[in-house]
């Protein structure tokens, strides 16, 4: 994940303050980490844009398939914790699209 043009784009570009753009770094970073650990190998943001658009990471940020990983990766179960990740990601989508 390219955290720093990330952050620099929140704040140009979607306008958020610097609150809300540590939030959806951290956010974004969560969900690498979560999903590294979980699967057994290094998940990159980058990567899954240029092989989905993270399509398959948003599919396993979904409710029903959050539900089946155990609770000792770091994700919320609930529906809301899981948004603000989707968010996040979602997020991210949209910097990678304006990137190119």
């Amino acid at each position: 994940m390219k955290d720093n043009e990330f952050a620099n784009w929140l704040m140009d570009v979607d306008g958020r303050d610097k609150r809300q753009t540590s939030d959806n770094v951290s956010r974004a970073r969560r969900v690498e980490e979560a999903f590294t650990e979980y699967l057994g190998t290094d998940l990159n943001l980058d990567t899954e844009y240029r092989k989905d658009r993270c399509t398959s990471v948003l599919d396993m940020l979904s409710f029903e398939y959050a539900s089946e990983i155990p609770g000792t990766v770091n994700l919320p179960k609930d529906k809301n914790g899981l948004s603000s990740l989707r968010t996040a990601i979602n997020k991210y989508i949209k910097f990678s699209s304006n990137a190119k």
